[in-house]
């Protein structure tokens, strides 16, 4: 049977603890014992306007949807219910809130340990043998016409399983969500309006976890509309191969590649939005830069032969 907790009924799990320069808050939606392992863990996050969450991994895979406020994931603007992905032993970051602080959500589909933190763990990641570090943040798309609107994303997918979708119904509108079956578990997050579920209105923000071998949910909007997000866990990350790549560069081109977090650095294409021009080689990237996606410098990037 699918679990579904709405904000208003968790509400009161929520705590809050001091850090540098503020507060960080945390409530529990789905919460499974520490002893207990296969089941789903989803809380939201919240903290004070410029928070800084330093570069971590995590050993499990995991979706983080931003509710509130804003800020930065290593260099990416986040805006509101954008949908970052990382598999397991994936390096992201820093973390930093803006002016108006920043909540997401963390989504799990068994229970991680911990945050592990960099540069400390360093020598614990690189040692972690066949991992394939991927990542990806993408905004959704809720345009469209009719009563029922699905639209997946168009990067968050893998030929493992790993899928993301936007869904927006108008008031009573009635569909089925995609079928969990070939993934490791679903997510639907209920970002705008309600979701009528046993009879019950259920207000945003409301998160229901469905696992594999259980049937399509069954959506209801609220009185009010709905806009969702399903999130669909790869069967496993291991053999995972990101769908749709295309090429980096022409053969022979030379390319760098982040160890900690595979962030991939092209000569032919530069980074202008770094004010790296394309064509300039690496030798000619300010020793001052860092990936964009998990902060790592220079010195742990190599380079990679593209065929």
């Amino acid at each position: 049977m699918a679990q579904i907790a709405a904000y208003d009924d968790v509400k009161a799990t929520r705590t809050q603890r001091d850090i540098p320069n503020g507060h960080a808050w945390r409530t529990e939606f789905l919460c499974p014992p520490k002893t207990v392992s296969g089941e789903p863990h989803a809380f939201l996050a919240e903290g004070t306007p410029h928070r800084v969450i330093g570069t971590h991994f995590h050993i499990v895979d995991q979706y983080q949807v931003i509710v509130s406020g804003g800020g930065v994931l290593g260099k990416h603007p986040l805006v509101t219910h954008a949908v970052h992905f990382s598999r397991a032993y994936t390096p992201y970051g820093p973390l930093v809130a803006d002016d108006k602080g920043l909540g997401f959500l963390t989504l799990r589909s068994t229970r991680d340990p911990g945050a592990q933190h960099l540069p400390k763990a360093k020598e614990t990641l690189l040692g972690v043998p066949d991992r394939k570090p991927w990542q990806v943040t993408e905004a959704p798309n809720f345009s469209g016409n009719g009563d029922v609107i699905l639209n997946p994303f168009a990067a968050i997918k893998d030929d493992a399983g790993l899928a993301a979708y936007s869904v927006k119904l108008k008031p009573g509108a009635r569909a089925s969500a995609p079928d969990p079956a070939t993934t490791a578990g679903q997510y639907l997050i209920i970002t705008i309006g309600s979701i009528v579920y046993e009879g019950k209105d259920h207000k945003a923000i409301t998160i229901v976890f469905v696992k594999p071998n259980e049937k399509s949910f069954d959506l209801l909007a609220g009185p009010q509309g709905m806009e969702a997000l399903v999130l669909n866990f790869p069967r496993t990350s291991e053999s995972a191969n990101v769908m749709g790549k295309t090429a980096r560069s022409s053969p022979g081109a030379r390319v760098w590649q982040c160890q900690l977090c595979s962030f991939s650095y092209d000569e032919t294409k530069g980074m202008p939005e770094e004010g790296v021009a394309p064509g300039t080689r690496w030798e000619d990237v300010p020793e001052s830069w860092s990936c964009p996606d998990c902060a790592a410098a220079k010195s742990d990037f190599v380079m990679e032969v593209v065929a």
